[in-house]
């Protein structure tokens, strides 16, 4: 889904603007560098950035400053979380956003006339929006594997989309929802104690969502049916469940009560929330699951990216099962977009994970031909993202065959290499090989001095070794999460 698509075409290039000083070090980027980027002439480029300049003001608590001093963009202050903030800005006073809200969650609460009255829209104006808002949602590369599931209830791939879209923008910035704060909060409550679960901040954030999506489809009586889908195994806490559901959830008395504990279960399952749920899926979907998971095995099994002598086969059929289960819940809902919030793919993964990534490329045609799936481009790209994430995850780094291996060599400084063996594990991830000998097996040269006599590799050299700037942006934010605890320590003995 194009999220952006949302937004207006100048409030769409300021975001782009915002970006691009986000992913810079320095927050510094030429003026004509934007220009030539963003295709703008230096009157529209002039005109942008004053109008953003204001709209930052509207943030509150915002300490950025941008301004053009000499060819330059500068801006202070700026983190990744502007650019969502901002993002939620425009989205708000999108008219398509407008229109898919009333649509899609709140026209059980007005008539179309007040809606139309209220935002000043003719009713041809509102259709055009409502068009293209259709647009947006219709997901028709994943509807062919769909059918082959035995047909989703329009429903289940309604909610998927429209939760989708506010956990895009809002995603722990606003509560999309205040209204039913309370309600949610009991829930969550209800649910954490009678199954005992232990959320992280995320995975209570998602399951907000989610249930407020259910709620508000559920008040406009929009219901589900999911017996073709999956059935109900015995749990002697599903009673106390339901009873909730129809104790405090708006018209669970007239919906399908199963089908939407049920889809509460796919949800948790699909997001890994729990590892396991009463529920059975169709025999359907799983011949499909059986069908994928042998060939993705296969696949891993043959593959010269990995050391087949250390990848045993216990390793394998675990990693296949999940990318199996990745691939069936990508056929149920469309959450994996859920993660997919960033304004850029920098650093690109693919380069950072090679050989994964020539992995992942064959696990994604292996996807879409087994479902003949019509993949866009950009779904491919968040596709392959997924699987080599789950193959990072999975596959232990020695087995991966483009492991790195540094020769460290620091003449001029004692560093304690246990301590620094673990610094670049943090910063760098695993796959990384440490030695003080150099040879053939080297693939880099780290010291604090340049040996001329050293030419076939390439050479690092830090002057000082345990500098935190050359661990950039991640050793200067804990310093500084760590200087301002010490702070409030002091003041407050």
């Amino acid at each position: 889904m194009d999220y952006l698509a949302f937004l207006e075409k100048d409030e769409q290039t300021k975001l782009s603007i915002l970006a691009m000083l986000a992913e810079n070090d320095t927050h510094v980027i030429q003026s004509k560098q934007v220009l030539d980027q963003l295709s703008l002439t230096r009157y529209k480029f002039n005109q942008l950035v004053e109008t953003l300049i204001k709209e930052l003001k509207q943030i509150k608590s915002c300490y950025f400053q941008l301004t053009i001093k000499d060819g330059q963009l500068v801006s202070e202050h700026i983190d990744y979380s502007i650019y969502q903030q901002m993002r939620l800005l425009y989205l708000k006073q999108s008219p398509r956003f407008q229109v898919f809200e009333y649509e899609y969650i709140n026209s059980y609460q007005e008539s179309r006339q007040k809606f139309l009255a209220d935002h000043y829209l003719s009713q041809s104006k509102y259709y055009s929006l409502r068009g293209q808002v259709e647009n947006l949602l219709d997901n028709q590369d994943l509807m062919q594997a769909r059918q082959q599931g035995g047909g989703l209830h329009p429903e289940l791939v309604e909610r998927a989309r429209i939760t989708s879209v506010y956990y895009h923008y809002f995603n722990g910035i606003e509560d999309p929802f205040p209204e039913l704060k309370k309600e949610t909060s009991q829930f969550c409550n209800f649910l954490c104690m009678t199954f005992g679960l232990s959320l992280t901040p995320s995975e209570r954030l998602k399951l907000r969502m989610f249930f407020q999506v259910q709620v508000k489809r559920m008040a406009g009586r929009h219901f589900l049916n999911l017996h073709d889908l999956a059935t109900w195994q015995h749990d002697a806490r599903l009673p106390f469940l339901k009873n909730y559901y129809l104790k405090n959830v708006k018209n669970s008395d007239e919906a399908d009560v199963d089908s939407e504990m049920c889809y509460l279960f796919l949800f948790l399952k699909s997001q890994r929330i729990v590892k396991s749920v009463p529920v059975k899926l169709s025999a359907q979907i799983q011949q499909q699951y059986s069908r994928i998971n042998q060939k993705f095995k296969s696949a891993l099994s043959k593959t010269p990216v990995l050391n087949q002598q250390l990848f045993s086969e216990v390793q394998q059929e675990q990693v296949s099962q999940h990318l199996a289960s990745l691939t069936i819940w990508l056929m149920i809902f469309d959450y994996f977009e859920l993660t997919e919030i960033s304004p850029s793919e920098k650093p690109d993964i693919q380069q950072s994970f090679p050989a994964l990534a020539v992995l992942g490329k064959q696990l994604v045609k292996i996807a879409t031909e087994t479902f003949n799936l019509h993949l866009e481009p950009e779904v491919q790209a968040r596709l392959l993202k997924c699987y080599i994430k789950s193959l990072i995850d999975g596959i232990p780094s020695d087995v991966i065959q483009d492991n790195v291996t540094i020769c460290v060599d620091f003449v001029n400084s004692i560093v304690p290499m246990d301590y620094f063996a673990k610094l670049l594990t943090v910063n760098l991830g695993n796959g990384i090989s440490l030695t003080n000998q150099l040879s053939s097996d080297v693939d880099i040269f780290l010291s604090d001095i340049f040996v001329s006599s050293i030419k076939d590799i390439p050479q690092v050299t830090w002057l000082n070794p345990l500098n935190s700037s050359n661990w950039k942006l991640l050793q200067k934010t804990i310093a500084e999460v760590k200087q301002t605890k010490l702070q409030q320590f002091l003041e407050a003995s």
